[in-house]
């Protein structure tokens, strides 16, 4: 059975969002002022653009059981890159003009008017075929819409699995005793500020165990002496205010006539039924985060005796947050590994003897050891493995791909791909850019909002928030919604299987090279590189990028060690062809010249340069106008930078801390937005 996972909102539609901002500006407009057919055929690309757009909801949802449908949605997704990519050469090109005019006559405000009256009819000419086949192709995917059933539909999230319950067999849980006794010593307690229940939130990853720990507790003999009248409800993503009133009066075991009733009257029944009682009520797995549905939810339960407690479970740190107090939010970690080897044990070797069990448990400890202390991930693979008593079925098991299966919407990856479809469209696609770092790597804040606001993955900024804020609104919302962890340090990682949850929701479009499952057909699709780079990167290393059509970001994942050395024959033959990059990282290797061949690169937003061996920059990089972040740090041998560098009239952020520089170039403030390391 196939999983149908609604994403909330479309991870594509968020990037069909960034395609039409950029036909939204006005210099965009400006530039085909007084051209009527050009107008009209910008205007037919809008069109088909929406009507691609209104179904994509749809889509996404459906291509999990679909695979017609699922290969519609990736053209597409390469269709509307390059599109973006179009558009965004033709406001490359404006924004030239808009430059060269201002430099042509600096002491006047050259209106957008008068540098698009001089807008090139050669360059025009040659974009408007280009825009015509593009408006052709998307007619094409129109056209497949109404015979793959695809429609308007309104974001539901729809839950696949099956409802937890307070039952639990004791005896296959591990490792959650000392956790069990601090939240029972959190129950038991009476409350000193006289409030009639106090609400305890148990907060981690998909798969950790807040179900389980919560059934041990609901369970316990001490728990159950203390609280006469107990209810539990799994809450689950579809939030149901009647489904939960009245499955929490069932637990109390209220008899409920044949007849319905409406919300109102159940939830009267409900109060009336907790007033005057010390009660203890679960709410497992709790995905709301409106506020007004548990304001009204909570008003349930204020009749009850002092010492009345409820337990909640959630994913979603934002929720405990907004429904407790700090210091009653319970996170949950991973289990130790000892813990992990005796639920593996329990499970998978359950039924076999002594000699096969010899022969299996060293696998069986690789095995365990990829399950990355995470609960559901060692049960899952134990139960698979139960029913395989060779040594080649769990080596096959040990290598394969079952850490990324959805097949089943019990397993290991479906269970966690629920956090992910739970976000907003533009998290998604932060999410998946994530996917170019390699297991246990810690990144920094800065890395990737840099990665993130090149690839046009953050909303605007506006009057009251810059990219930078926005970047850390977003990095908050990953942790509170346990995708992303945070070190004592401040560095930024993720758990092993959710790592893989990155990889699974972007495979595609982003390749590690250091990954050997690249398959053959998919290179053209690469937008995300990343790589570990060696001492010596030879052209060879890259020679497969030659068939990519859209790669992004070309990223080493270099700790700054100095000295390694970068193909010169790549860096001038193949580097300037990669058209489409927005994001490019030289960090660290030992270059002496950039080729002006770089200039080719009119997307870029982002170039990190330092600790490079670079003497000067070519004059040529101050044609790079979209170029937001430079970064120059530490390149010893860099006296100055090009005498037209005020010309990057979107460089906001300038590092050349750590590098020699003599001098600044002349008309440097005028870059107003910028700003210095």
């Amino acid at each position: 059975m196939a999983v149908a996972l609604a994403l909330g909102s479309s991870a594509l539609g968020a990037f069909l969002q960034v395609v039409f901002d950029r036909m939204a500006t006005k210099e965009f407009g400006n530039l085909f002022r007084g051209r009527k057919k050009d107008e009209e055929l910008v205007l037919k690309l809008k069109t088909n653009l929406r009507a691609v757009g209104a179904v994509l909801d749809d889509a996404e949802n459906k291509q999990t059981s679909n695979r017609y449908v699922k290969g519609w949605l990736e053209d597409l997704h390469d269709t509307i890159y390059e599109a973006d990519d179009l558009l965004d050469e033709i406001n490359t090109e404006a924004l030239r003009l808009k430059v060269e005019a201002k430099c042509n006559n600096s002491t006047t405000q050259v209106s957008a008017l008068n540098y698009s009256s001089s807008f090139s009819n050669d360059f025009l000419g040659k974009m408007m075929p280009q825009i015509e086949k593009m408006v052709a192709r998307l007619d094409w995917f129109i056209q497949q819409i109404n015979p793959m059933g695809l429609q308007v539909v309104a974001p539901k999230m729809q839950s696949c699995r099956t409802p937890s319950t307070s039952l639990v067999d004791e005896a296959t849980v591990y490792g959650r005793d000392a956790d069990k006794e601090k939240i029972i010593k959190m129950l038991l307690s009476e409350s000193a500020n006289g409030v009639n229940f106090t609400v305890i939130s148990v907060v981690g990853l998909g798969g950790i165990g807040k179900t389980t720990l919560a059934q041990l507790i609901y369970k316990d003999k001490r728990v159950q002496n203390h609280f006469p009248t107990k209810a539990w409800v799994c809450i689950s993503e579809d939030y149901d205010a009647a489904r939960i009133t009245k499955e929490l009066l069932e637990g109390l075991d209220i008899p409920l006539p044949d007849t319905s009733e409406n919300l109102n009257s159940l939830q009267v029944k409900l109060q009336l039924e907790l007033t005057g009682k010390k009660f203890l009520l679960v709410l497992d797995d709790y995905w709301n985060r409106a506020f007004n549905d548990w304001d009204k939810l909570r008003v349930l339960f204020k009749g009850g005796l002092q010492g009345s407690k409820i337990i909640v479970t959630t994913r979603d740190e934002k929720i405990a947050l907004m429904i407790c107090k700090k210091e009653s939010i319970y996170s949950l970690d991973l289990i130790a590994e000892e813990d992990c080897w005796s639920l593996f044990e329990k499970h998978a070797f359950e039924n076999k003897d002594g000699d096969q069990r010899l022969e299996l448990e060293d696998i069986g400890k690789k095995i365990v050891k990829k399950c990355a202390r995470l609960p559901l991930a060692v049960k899952t693979v134990a139960g698979l493995l139960r029913s395989k008593t060779t040594a080649e079925e769990w080596e096959d098991i040990l290598v394969s791909e079952v850490w990324t299966q959805t097949d089943n919407e019990d397993d290991i990856l479906p269970a966690l791909r629920l956090s992910y479809s739970h976000l907003p469209s533009r998290l998604k696609r932060c999410f998946a850019c994530c996917a170019v770092f390699h297991k246990d790597f810690e990144f920094r804040k800065e890395e990737i909002i840099h990665l993130w606001q090149a690839n046009d993955l953050l909303e605007p900024p506006g009057e009251n928030r810059g990219i930078e804020q926005i970047g850390e609104e977003y990095l908050r919302e990953l942790r509170l919604r346990s995708l992303l962890e945070q070190s004592t340090d401040g560095l930024f990682l993720m758990h092993d299987l959710v790592n893989d949850l990155a990889r699974a929701v972007s495979r595609r479009y982003c390749y590690r090279l250091e990954d050997t499952d690249l398959e053959h057909g998919k290179i053209g699709s690469i937008s995300y590189f990343s790589y570990h780079p060696c001492p010596r990167d030879t052209f060879n290393k890259f020679e497969f990028l030659r068939e990519t059509k859209n790669l992004r970001t070309f990223l080493p994942l270099s700790k700054g060690d100095d000295g390694n050395r970068l193909s010169q024959k790549f860096l001038h033959e193949m580097l300037p062809k990669f058209r489409s990059l927005r994001f490019l990282s030289l960090l660290s290797y030992a270059i002496f010249k950039l080729p002006d061949s770089i200039s080719d690169l009119k997307h870029l937003r982002f170039l990190n340069l330092s600790s490079t061996l670079l003497e000067t920059l070519p004059e040529c990089i101050c044609t790079l106008y979209n170029l937001q972040t430079l970064l120059l740090s530490d390149c010893k041998k860099l006296e100055e930078l090009p005498v037209s560098s005020a010309k990057l009239i979107n460089l906001s952020y300038l590092d050349i801390s750590g590098s020699p520089l003599k001098k600044m170039p002349l008309y440097m403030g005028r870059l107003r937005n910028l700003s210095f390391d």
